[in-house]
């Protein structure tokens, strides 16, 4: 899968959509939860924000879906963290079977 730059910019761009989401993540816990702010926590949820990101424009890109919805996907994976490493795996393996 050879990417063109327009495609690589926007790649770019959707992760990025999933580092916001795993920052919103860790913000709202850190407001609801009322705990003392942790850099490292928040670092741990924007990495794995950015890595759901990445998963998630390369399954929309197999997909075959529009940029907006693999965009809108990358934010919500990001959102959801570790939840959707789960959905993920749960799908794959529906797939290999």
């Amino acid at each position: 899968m050879k990417m063109v730059p327009d495609e690589l910019l926007q790649a770019v761009v959707f992760v990025f959509v999933g580092v916001l989401g795993g920052a919103v993540k860790y913000l709202r816990y850190f407001q609801q939860q009322a705990v003392k702010f942790s850099l490292v926590h928040m670092m741990a949820d924007v990495l794995t924000g950015g890595f759901l990101g990445m998963l998630t424009v390369f399954l929309g890109q197999w997909l075959g879906m529009e940029p907006a919805a693999t965009g809108f996907m990358a934010g919500v994976a990001g959102l959801m963290g570790g939840e959707a490493i789960k959905l993920f795996i749960e799908r794959f393996k529906r797939v290999l079977s």
